[in-house]
């Protein structure tokens, strides 16, 4: 299973806005990428755990198990895939590359740099978040200069670059266990050495596989043999002792002892309570659409200012709550954050997300009371901000619902008293829409 179902093979590059809440292990035969816009979320790359906070960059290698989960609810995440084969098409050294993450030691690129690096990720995305047809060749050119970015920035390999005896010494050992799954041989440091033709003090090799990967050989064979488990848990029937023996530990019971220790409810365990998990991933995380990121976000992304000048001179509004069956509403506005909050920098927002989202239905956090003058009144003044900026309203009306009649003569009333407090000459060009 190197597709989990989050990935989509036919597109050389996937990107999404993330809510995260809690998701199973998964792995790709992708380059994953996650940023942290907003909030904060738990990530488990098998056997290591930490959490990201907005502004942080992680990368998941190809095929890496790994999860994230939620540590509060509003979160916003960023995640790009690059697809594995499309991208050694353009560098076909990538199987040699291991992309660090933060916490290892050897990896760290500073928060400025991490900074930077986020800022040229989100401006190279740009032409793609803001549309939604995308053409191959967009996708292309987007993903080469990509991958440059992060290899340069990330790859482990890169602090070896200028002595090639080093270098060509971890690529061979890299090179069998990686790519040649050496940590299956119930390999030991002696082993490895002999194989890889490194006849070297084993303390020393092990020191400089820390400095690369931030960890010592010994743990990266523990770390690779877990993860194999872990497929084999989660996409086979196999028996644990199967399992231990496939993947390279030397006994089921030394087996048993090292996943306790990551996974205390144990394998068994384990493989019931993610293999259930995987089968409602679909309720694990909830995309966004991107109008309600970038008008968030406009200036990380760059989008241009010319967006601001083309204005979309109409809202489409669902005035019947989002408790009711009917309501067809996409985004919700918050009433009190324009009556008590900063409502020009909310109201702003609002035209921000209509532009870059045109034709989409706007309706309310809070349930409004219709035959309630109070909340008449509130949506009165609120269809004036909009007239005050050049913006017509559009009132949507479901065909399919049994109460068609008391919607109309509900917005009817709404138009009523629109007329007598502000003039029916402001109401040109204001419709109401059948769907």
């Amino acid at each position: 299973m190197s597709d989990t179902g989050y990935f989509t093979d036919s597109s050389p590059m996937n990107v999404q806005f993330l809510n995260v809440k809690d998701e199973p292990f998964r792995w790709h035969n992708s380059i994953e990428v996650v940023i942290v816009l907003e909030g904060s979320v738990h990530v488990a790359i098998a056997d290591e755990q930490r959490t990201l906070g907005a502004g942080v960059i992680e990368i998941f290698n190809i095929n890496q198990v790994h999860r994230l989960w939620q540590t509060d609810e509003n979160n916003v995440v960023l995640q790009i895939n690059i697809d594995a084969e499309f991208a050694k098409a353009y560098y076909p050294n990538l199987s040699y590359v291991w992309f660090a993450h933060e916490f290892s030691p050897g990896a760290y690129v500073g928060l400025e740099r991490v900074e930077e690096i986020i800022e040229a990720i989100c401006t190279l995305l740009t032409p793609i978040v803001t549309t939604s047809e995308i053409p191959f060749l967009t996708l292309k050119h987007t993903v080469e200069p990509l991958l440059d970015l992060l290899i340069m920035n990330f790859d482990a390999k890169r602090m070896f670059e200028g002595n090639p005896t080093k270098l060509q010494r971890i690529g061979r050992i890299y090179d069998y266990l990686f790519n040649n799954s050496g940590f299956i041989n119930k390999a030991s440091l002696n082993e490895i050495a002999k194989h890889t033709e490194e006849y070297l003090n084993l303390d020393y090799l092990s020191s400089q596989f820390k400095l690369l990967i931030g960890d010592t050989l010994q743990n990266l064979l523990h770390y690779l043999r877990i993860e194999q488990a872990i497929k084999q848990l989660l996409t086979t029937d196999r028996s644990l002792v199967e399992i231990s023996i496939e993947s390279g530990f030397s006994s089921p019971r030394y087996f048993y002892q090292r996943f306790n220790k990551i996974f205390p409810e144990g394998p068994k365990a384990f493989r019931e309570q993610y293999q259930k998990k995987q089968k409602l991933k679909e309720h694990c995380r909830e995309i966004i659409d991107p109008a309600l990121v970038l008008a968030s976000h406009r200036g990380l992304f760059k989008i241009p200012e010319t967006v601001n000048s083309e204005l979309n001179k109409r809202i489409h509004i669902d005035i019947f709550g989002p408790n009711e069956q009917y309501s067809t509403s996409l985004y919700f506005i918050k009433i009190s954050e324009l009556i008590t909050g900063d409502s020009q920098a909310y109201f702003k927002m609002i035209l921000q997300v209509n532009t870059l989202s045109p034709n989409n239905v706007f309706g309310f956090e809070e349930t409004l009371d219709t035959a309630n003058r109070d909340d008449f009144q509130v949506l009165t003044w609120l269809l004036n901000q909009f007239r005050e900026n050049d913006i017509s309203p559009v009132f949507i009306v479901r065909t399919s619902s049994n109460t068609i009649s008391e919607q109309i003569t509900t917005i009817q009333g709404l138009l009523q008293n629109y007329t007598l407090t502000y003039g029916a000459e402001y109401m040109k060009g204001w419709r109401i829409e059948l769907q």
